[in-house]
C-alpha cells in the first residue's frame, strides 16, 4: 500500500507541476488569461495537499518501521509509572499535536494567506484562528474518545474487534450526518430561513415537480469568510436541509439560483446521502477488516496492546484514504452528474445552468482545463467543461 500511495503521490505531483496545455475547448468559454489565472490559483492548494500527505506519511512510516515509536511508548510508560492507560493517552496526544503542528504552516498558508492573496478570504487573522481552534478542539475531543473506545474494544474482544469497531463506526456515520446540521454547523455559521417570497415560491414549485417535501431553504452567512458562492444538501431524516450561501443570493441572478436549488433537490430526490452512507458503512467493514489483517503481526496475542499501535493505525488510515480517493471521487462525480440532470429536468432551462457554471468558474477561479489525472484522482464534481457540455446537449 505504501508503494501504491507513493506512485499516486508522484503522479499527482507531476501533474500539478506540469499540467499541460490549456484545452482549446476551454477557450470557447473563457479567455486565456482567465484559464492561466485559475491554474495559478489552484496550483498552490494542490502542492499543499500532496506535501501535507508526504510529510505525514513519512513521519508515520518512520515511527512505525523504526524503533522510535516503541521507544517513545516505553519512555512514556516509564514517565507514567507503568500506568497503561495514562501512557496510551500521552502517546496519542503527542502524536496528535505533532501531526497538527506538522500540517499547521501549510494549512495557514493555504487556507488563509493564499485566499487573502487572491481576494477570496474576508476573514480577519483572529477570526481564522478562532475557526482553527474550534475545529482542532472538536477533533481532539472526538479523537480522544475514539482512541479510548478502540483500545478498550481491542482489550475485551481481541478476535472480533474489527467487527465491533466497524459497527460502532457505522453508527457514528449515521449520528454524524444526523447531528452535523443542527449541532456542528451552527458553531461556525449563522443560518436563517430564506424569507424572499420569490425564492419561497420557487422552492415550492421545484419541490412539487421533484416530488419531495421541502418546506424551506436556509441561507448561510458565508460572506463573513469568503467571497465564493456555493450551496449544499446535508442532514438525515428530520435534519435534512438545503443550504445556500448568502453570496449566491446577493451576486447571482434568480434563474441561476433556481438552477442551484434544483441541483440540491436532485441530491435529495436521488437519495444521495443514504447512498453515500450505505457505501460508507460497507467500506467501513472492509477497511477495518483489512486493518485487522495487516496488524496481525504487529499486535500481541494477549492484551494490553502497545500504545505505538496507534501510529500504525494512523498510517494505515492515511494510506487507505489516499489509495481509495479516486474511487470516492468517482462516486461523488456520478452523484453530481445525476443532480445536474435532475436540475435540468426541473428547470427546463439549460442556458441558465450554463451561465451558472460560467459564473461560478470565473468568480471562484475553478481550473477550466485540469489534467485528466487530477480529475480522476480528486475531483468530487465533474470539471466545468464536462458540465457545460452536458447542459448544452440537453
Amino acid at each position: 500500500m505504501i508503494v501504491l500511495a507513493g506512485a499516486l503521490s508522484a503522479l499527482y505531483l507531476g501533474n500539478s507541476l506540469y499540467p499541460g496545455l490549456i484545452n482549446s475547448d476551454a477557450l470557447r468559454y473563457f479567455s486565456l488569461e482567465q484559464a492561466h489565472n485559475a491554474r495559478a490559483y489552484n496550483f498552490v492548494p494542490r502542492i499543499i495537499f500532496i506535501t501535507s500527505f508526504i510529510l505525514q506519511a513519512a513521519a508515520l512510516i518512520w515511527l512505525v518501521f523504526s524503533r522510535k515509536g516503541a521507544e517513545m511508548a516505553h519512555w512514556l510508560e516509564g514517565k507514567s509509572g507503568g500506568h497503561y492507560w495514562q501512557s496510551l493517552i500521552s502517546y496519542f496526544l503527542l502524536l496528535w499535536f505533532f501531526l497538527r503542528l506538522l500540517r499547521l504552516p501549510l494549512t495557514l498558508f493555504g487556507n488563509y494567506y493564499w485566499q487573502q492573496t487572491w481576494g477570496f478570504s474576508t476573514q480577519s487573522f483572529g477570526s481564522w484562528w478562532s475557526d482553527y481552534f474550534k475545529n482542532a478542539t472538536l477533533d481532539l475531543f472526538l479523537s480522544t474518545f475514539g482512541v479510548l473506545m478502540f483500545f478498550l474494544i481491542l482489550k475485551h474482544w481481541p478476535k472480533i474487534w474489527w467487527v465491533i469497531v466497524a459497527t460502532l463506526f457505522s453508527v457514528w456515520l449515521l449520528l454524524q450526518n444526523f447531528l452535523w446540521p443542527v449541532i456542528v454547523a451552527p458553531m461556525f455559521n449563522h443560518f436563517e430561513i430564506v424569507n424572499d417570497s420569490a425564492v419561497i415560491n420557487m422552492v415550492q414549485d421545484l419541490a412539487y415537480k421533484a416530488g419531495i417535501q421541502v418546506d424551506e431553504v436556509l441561507v448561510m452567512d458565508a460572506s463573513k469568510r469568503t467571497t465564493k458562492a456555493n450551496a449544499y444538501f446535508s442532514g438525515l431524516g428530520t435534519t435534512k436541509q438545503i443550504v445556500i450561501y448568502d453570496n449566491l443570493l446577493k451576486n447571482y441572478p434568480m434563474d441561476e439560483v433556481r438552477s442551484v436549488i434544483a441541483h440540491e433537490m436532485g441530491h435529495w430526490q436521488k437519495g444521495h446521502i443514504i447512498q453515500g452512507l450505505t457505501l460508507g458503512i460497507l467500506g467501513s467493514f472492509l477497511v477495518w477488516g483489512l486493518l485487522a489483517f495487516f496488524l496481525r503481526g504487529l499486535t500481541p496475542k494477549f492484551a494490553p496492546y502497545p500504545p505505538q499501535l496507534w501510529a500504525s493505525l494512523q498510517l494505515f488510515l492515511l494510506l487507505i484514504m489516499m489509495v481509495t480517493n479516486p474511487l470516492q471521487s468517482y462516486i461523488s462525480r456520478e452523484m453530481e452528474k445525476q443532480a445536474d440532470q435532475v436540475s435540468l429536468e426541473l428547470t427546463k432551462d439549460p442556458s441558465a445552468g450554463v451561465r451558472l457554471q460560467l459564473n461560478l468558474a470565473t468568480k471562484n477561479l475553478s481550473d477550466v482545463s485540469p489534467p485528466d489525472f487530477i480529475v480522476w484522482f480528486e475531483y468530487t464534481h465533474p470539471p466545468v467543461l464536462s458540465r457545460i457540455r452536458a447542459m448544452v446537449g440537453y
